[in-house]
C-alpha cells in the first residue's frame, strides 16, 4: 500500500474546489427566480438584463471562471513535474474536472436561475448567448463548455484506465478513493443543473 499523503498541488486544488463551491451555493441563496429575458432569444446587445441583477450574477460567476483557470495552471504544473506520483496526477485531474464542472459550467447556469426553469421541463426562452458570461466573453466560455461535452467520455475514461493500470503495477493507492469522490461530485453538480445539455445546445 502506498502512502496516502497528498501532493502540495492537491491541497491547492482542494482549496480551489471549496472556493468555487461557495459562489455556487450562494447562487441558490441569492438567486430566487430565473433571469428575466422578456421572452427574447438572440444577440445579447439586443436583450439586456431587465431585472437589473447582472452585477450580482457577475459577482457569483466570475470567481469560478478565474479559479478554474488557476486550477488548470496548477494541474499542468503538477502533471509535467516529476515529484507527483501517477495517483497524485490522476487525483488532481479529477479535482480539476470537478472545478471546471462547478466553476465554469454550472455556476453560470445557477446564477442565472435556470434550475427553477429546467427542473420543471425544457424551455427555449433562455438562449445562453443572451446570458452572462457569454455576453461578456462569448466564445471563450462557450468553447470550454463545448469541449467538455465533446470530449466528456475521453476526459473521464482515459484517466480511469491509467488508474487501473497503475493499481495493477504498483498496488492500490487510497488516493483513488478520493478521486472517485470528486468524480461523483461532477455528477452531483449536473444533478442540480437539469437539462443542462438541452439548454446549452438549444
Amino acid at each position: 500500500m502506498k502512502k496516502n499523503y497528498f501532493h502540495i498541488s492537491t491541497y491547492s486544488l482542494i482549496a480551489i474546489t471549496i472556493a468555487v463551491i461557495i459562489p455556487a451555493i450562494l447562487s441558490f441563496i441569492f438567486i430566487a427566480k430565473p433571469v428575466e429575458v422578456d421572452n427574447f432569444v438572440g444577440p445579447a446587445e439586443l436583450n439586456p438584463y431587465p431585472d437589473g441583477l447582472d452585477w450580482l450574477r457577475r459577482l457569483l460567476i466570475y470567481p469560478g471562471l478565474v479559479l478554474t483557470i488557476s486550477a488548470v495552471a496548477i494541474f499542468i504544473k503538477s502533471a509535467i513535474g516529476k515529484n507527483a506520483s501517477v495517483a497524485d496526477k490522476i487525483l488532481n485531474y479529477f479535482i480539476l474536472l470537478a472545478v471546471i464542472c462547478i466553476g465554469w459550467l454550472c455556476t453560470p447556469y445557477w446564477a442565472n436561475g435556470l434550475q427553477y426553469v429546467f427542473s420543471a421541463g425544457t424551455s427555449s426562452l433562455y438562449d445562453p448567448k443572451s446570458l452572462i458570461p457569454y455576453t461578456d466573453i462569448n466564445v471563450v466560455w462557450n468553447g470550454v463548455v463545448m469541449l467538455f461535452f465533446v470530449l466528456a467520455f475521453i476526459l473521464i475514461l482515459i484517466p480511469i484506465a491509467f488508474a487501473v493500470i497503475d493499481s495493477i503495477k504498483n498496488g492500490f493507492d487510497k488516493k483513488y478513493i478520493y478521486a472517485a469522490v470528486f468524480y461523483l461530485l461532477i455528477f452531483a453538480a449536473f444533478h442540480f443543473a437539469p437539462h443542462y445539455g438541452y439548454w446549452f445546445m438549444d
